[in-house]
């Protein structure tokens, strides 16, 4: 009798834990799908540059001075900073002057994920820290003679 009370109530939970993983799963999806969680405000320096379009100089530094939209600065390393006004609407980036487009998030580390709308570019940023040197060598793979405001 005993016995038959565990093997019931083992089932009735069971069952319970199945019944639950559609809400589960719907909790998940609302966390992936939502708006960046992070400022986009302040220094960024390109740490990986993914996609099928690998472009982008290594090393290039963003300026971005809010979180709405304005002018950022570009730069490559050993290159001449640009400026390029651009405009955050939701999750997008565009730079109004191209209008290359960029969805962008951030990674479990706080790095600055942008995910091209309008080209093949996936652009990891680190954080740029003030008076840190980089050397990021191009290894002869690319010619990287653009920034992530232009379009190839």
């Amino acid at each position: 009798m005993n016995n038959m009370y565990k093997k019931l109530s083992l089932r009735i939970i069971t069952g319970l834990m199945l019944l639950s993983l559609p809400f589960i799963g719907s909790d998940c999806e609302e966390i992936l799908n939502s708006n960046p969680t992070g400022d986009i405000t302040g220094s960024w320096t390109l740490i990986y540059n993914a996609g099928t379009t690998l472009d982008i100089c290594p090393g290039e530094t963003v300026n971005y001075p809010s979180s709405t939209g304005g002018t950022a600065t570009l730069q490559c390393p050993d290159a001449s900073a640009i400026s390029r006004p651009y405009s955050i609407s939701g999750s997008t980036l565009t730079y109004t002057d191209s209008g290359v487009q960029y969805s962008y998030n951030f990674t479990q580390n706080n790095e600055l994920l942008l995910t091209g709308i309008n080209n093949n570019r996936i652009l990891y940023y680190s954080q740029t820290i003030t008076g840190a040197e980089t050397s990021i060598e191009n290894n002869g793979r690319n010619s990287f003679n653009h920034n992530s405001s232009e379009l190839k």
